[in-house]
């Protein structure tokens, strides 16, 4: 099951204890504080892992502001990349060195493909959601009268979730085997 933002601050606001909500911009106490922590939350918990349904790919644009010292060229990032997984050259095969420095990636190479997360992702899987769930009730939960003096739980609670979120993703993905030059001659069978 898909899950938006509605439905997971519903989810946080059971989780300590406060009335839910039909809409996301409901103007009881708790639903304002769950609705104001929802995004920052989100950006946070999507930046946490390479999350498969928030992986984007794009070729980046050459920026006009100078590389820092040692790089030739610097590529603005999208706006919505929160975390940068790879940077390619040579149609995306080639991976590059680079670093990052405010919201341009810094490379030697004349064209890069990255593969970032997104802050765009709107519907998540169940067990991101969960984790996302717990950690809007973390926190609001000082400021929720019910769930103020639980927080140490849910922390607990959103580092599980986060650890079962990881492990699921991870298992979806196909494993890329890459085998090198090196490594193929040096096969032992």
């Amino acid at each position: 099951m898909r899950h938006n933002r509605t439905s997971i601050i519903n989810t946080a606001l059971m989780r300590v204890g406060a009335q839910g909500v039909t809409a996301a911009f409901q103007d009881a106490p708790a639903a304002q504080t769950a609705a104001a922590a929802y995004d920052r939350v989100l950006a946070y918990c999507l930046s946490l892992h390479p999350w498969s349904f928030a992986m984007r790919h794009a070729a980046l644009a050459r920026g006009t502001e100078s590389p820092a010292p040692g790089w030739r060229y610097a590529w603005p990032l999208p706006a919505d990349c929160l975390r940068v997984v790879t940077a390619a050259a040579d149609g995306g095969e080639q991976h590059i060195c680079y670093s990052l420095a405010g919201d341009a990636l810094q490379a030697d190479a004349a064209a890069v493909i990255v593969s970032y997360v997104s802050s765009e992702a709107a519907s998540f899987p169940d067990a991101f959601a969960d984790a996302l769930a717990w950690r809007v009730a973390l926190e609001i939960a000082p400021y929720v009268q019910q769930g103020g003096g639980n927080a140490r739980d849910y922390l607990e609670m959103f580092e599980r979730a986060l650890d079962r979120a990881k492990v699921e993703n991870d298992m979806q993905r196909p494993e890329r085997v890459c085998r090198s030059s090196f490594l193929k001659e040096r096969m032992v069978f």
